[in-house]
């Protein structure tokens, strides 16, 4: 796709000043307390009937309820279609517009437009991107890639040498380029050999093995999504400027297209666990907002009953799709009120975008 890095290098010189147009574009409510990092939590799939699954399954109040301080809910339809895909998904929360399913960082005309990472890097801040799915998945390309459509894997991993993430932990280990990856100036690394607490980098790539994709949680995959996201935190943050994180718990949906109830449960007690990793660190930091939401609901999860057995909700699904089901979006931190009520996905852009005028 030539063109498209054509006219994306064009654009380049004119960054700074959509970075401020963005910002000044949203009429926001003062901020009452000062908000250096953000992390953006994704739980792909995820509608509340996914949140009340899990919750069935354990005894106490899960950390996505307890630690909540705002709760907003999102609505999810792309620009060409009321249901949309994970590419148009994330691409409406990082680039502020709505557009066609599979469209990665692209608007509705085709035309690239700058993420959130792109913005905030360019206004100082670190940028990461943590996933326990391939980071050419759709989700996770949406913040660094531009492409017309999720299946062109090997396009979405060459945007990534552009620079403008610093630290990406997942999967896709065969698609990424070694002497590429370098040339950027990229380490890399491989969880197995490196474990993730041992890494020292500001700039690296790490990936969970040389498969596609992590492991489902139910199979061995262990708290790396936890422990994926603290590496990413500590590193990130040794910029005194601050940063932007995106951390995604991808396989939620992947249960949701399978309809398997503990798939689901299963992976969404993991992003849990993740969440209050992350919103203990961010409440000891004071500066960092948290912000977790979905890009869709998947499956048209139904709750019927509760078997005793089991010791958990019973299950019913209504297709093996995405759904148009609105879904929530909680906050914590300085600046969470921002994320209050019901609006438009492609708001979410535009509120963190306020907060860094």
């Amino acid at each position: 796709m030539k063109k498209l890095g054509v006219v994306f290098g064009c654009m380049l010189g004119i960054l700074n000043a959509q970075a401020q147009q963005n910002a000044d574009s949203v009429s926001a409510k003062p901020i009452p307390r000062k908000v250096k990092n953000v992390i953006l939590m994704i739980g792909d799939g995820t509608g509340l009937a996914q949140w009340s699954a899990a919750q069935s399954k354990v005894p106490q109040k899960l950390h996505v309820f307890s630690l909540a301080e705002y709760l907003g809910l999102s609505l999810t339809s792309s620009s060409n279609n009321y249901i949309t895909d994970s590419g148009a998904g994330a691409t409406a929360l990082s680039i502020g517009e709505k557009t066609f399913n599979y469209a990665i960082g692209v608007k509705s005309d085709s035309t690239p437009s700058f993420t959130l990472s792109e913005l905030l890097h360019v206004k100082g801040k670190s940028t990461g991107l943590v996933a326990s799915c391939g980071l050419t998945h759709a989700t996770p390309a949406s913040f660094y890639a531009h492409q017309p459509s999720r299946k062109m894997e090997k396009e979405i991993a060459n945007d990534f040498y552009s620079g403008f993430i610093d630290v990406a932990i997942g999967g896709d280990y065969s698609l990424f380029d070694s002497s590429k990856l370098q040339k950027a100036g990229y380490d890399k690394f491989i969880c197995s050999a490196t474990p993730l607490q041992n890494i020292e980098s500001t700039k690296f790539i790490a990936f969970y093995d040389t498969a596609k994709h992590p492991k489902k949680f139910m199979d061995g995959r262990g708290p790396f999504l936890r422990d994926a996201s603290l590496c990413a935190i500590k590193n990130l943050n040794k910029n005194k400027n601050g940063f932007f994180l995106m951390i995604e718990g991808s396989q939620i949906d992947w249960g949701g297209h399978e309809n398997d109830f503990n798939y689901v449960v299963s992976e969404t007690l993991d992003f849990d666990s993740t969440i209050a990793t992350v919103v203990e660190w961010a409440k000891k930091d004071g500066e960092t907002l948290v912000i977790i939401t979905a890009d869709h609901e998947t499956g048209g999860l139904a709750l019927n009953g509760y078997d005793k057995n089991t010791k958990q909700a019973i299950g019913a699904w209504t297709t093996k799709q995405h759904t148009g089901i609105p879904v929530p979006v909680f906050a914590v931190g300085p600046g969470g009120e921002l994320f209050g009520g019901v609006y438009e996905n492609n708001e979410i852009f535009h509120k963190i975008m306020s907060l860094f005028p």
